[in-house]
């Protein structure tokens, strides 16, 4: 292990270890230049297994709480499986859990995303074993809370050398910029067809992201962008042929709709422009696509497609077959403000993009 694994803490009378549970998928979903690639990420059961008999005999901890990036699914499942963990504080997903579930004697929830809740968690313990619990998940309503002064200043302080640009307003939406759904989503829409438009491909790919403010409708600030995307990607461009790109869709799916948990990477369908899928979910992995076009035309497994994406790593991997891939050196965050200073009002929403057949 590159950290530490477990750290214990004294809460009143009770010993409580911590273990940390690192995203599996780690590897596969940070920047391909990035430290990630020279560490080994994965679902460690039996690992876990023995350092939590590790802990309980060496440490003789009252309580075992595991901290994970895993993903809601992937937990539940690895709680099922993996004895001893007492409460299991789960991420990745952004779930607003209002009911923990209990499996294997193990509490399960998580608390949404982007300070919106504060999760309380309240346990009786006797004897090593939880007796009984109260769980709230508590709205955080931000005009009703006095700032901390001292924090204050550190922002302040922070935003000084930069506050004229971010406070620039370069557009505005005259509809909701919404994130979070799972097949498709406002800013995703307008996220990929940004893209699309600016660098003049067939088709654009964004990730499925599950964070990043709502911006209401109004003025758009370079502030409310760099919210959006918080982080300083580069647009790649590259060509791939019908067939794998369909395949390459086909795995995305996958990675959503997997009835195993194990096999989901987390989160939403991945942002497209330029296409149009029927997806039909009662299908077996690999057959789900029914019905594809590109740019208002049938798709051919045999044409090849200009693709441009940013945050995405699927075009450096030869399972997919991407050809003339190139770093445009387009930083995308700043594609975006300047497609908004063009193109506002914004007018996105959700559309017949993709449609979904079998979903309940």
């Amino acid at each position: 292990p590159v950290l530490d694994q477990y750290v214990i803490r004294k809460v009143g009378n009770l010993k409580i270890a911590v273990i940390g549970f690192t995203y599996p998928w780690t590897a596969l979903t940070s920047a391909i230049t990035g430290a990630a690639q020279w560490y080994k990420f994965g679902i460690k059961e039996e690992e876990a297994r023995e350092l939590i008999n590790e802990i309980r005999k060496q440490e003789d901890p009252d309580l075992v709480v595991f901290v994970s990036h895993g993903g809601y699914g992937l937990d539940q499942k690895f709680a099922r499986r993996v004895n001893g963990i007492d409460v299991y504080l789960s991420g990745h997903t952004h779930e607003e859990v209002l009911d923990p579930v209990v499996w294997n004697n193990t509490i399960i929830f998580q608390g949404g995303a982007h300070g919106k809740y504060v999760v309380s968690l309240d346990v009786d313990v006797k004897d090593k074993t939880i007796t009984n619990y109260a769980y709230r998940l508590i709205k955080v309503r931000q005009n009703q809370v006095v700032p901390d002064p001292e924090i204050s200043k550190l922002i302040e302080d922070a935003y000084r050398p930069f506050q004229k640009k971010l406070s620039e307003v370069i557009g505005q939406t005259k509809v909701m910029l919404h994130r979070r759904d799972y097949w498709q989503s406002s800013v995703g829409n307008l996220l990929t067809d940004a893209m699309r438009a600016t660098q003049k491909t067939d088709i654009a790919f964004f990730p499925a992201w599950r964070y990043g403010a709502t911006l209401m409708p109004g003025k758009i600030t370079a502030e409310d962008v760099y919210n959006l995307i918080p982080t300083d990607g580069h647009v790649f461009s590259y060509s791939m042929r019908g067939k794998e790109l369909k395949n390459l869709l086909e795995n995305i799916l996958g990675s959503v709709v997997n009835e195993d948990p194990y096999t989901r990477v987390g989160g939403d369908m991945i942002r497209f422009s330029g296409m149009k899928l029927v997806v039909n979910l009662t299908k077996s992995s690999g057959n789900r696509i029914v019905e594809m076009t590109v740019g208002g035309k049938a798709f051919s497994n045999d044409a090849v497609y200009s693709i441009a994406s940013a945050h995405t790593r699927f075009q450096n991997s030869p399972l997919f077959g991407a050809t003339y891939v190139k770093d445009t050196g387009k930083v995308f965050v700043e594609e975006l403000i300047k497609y908004i200073r063009m193109n506002s009002p914004i007018t996105s929403t959700l559309d017949d993009r993709i449609n979904i057949l079998g979903f309940q």
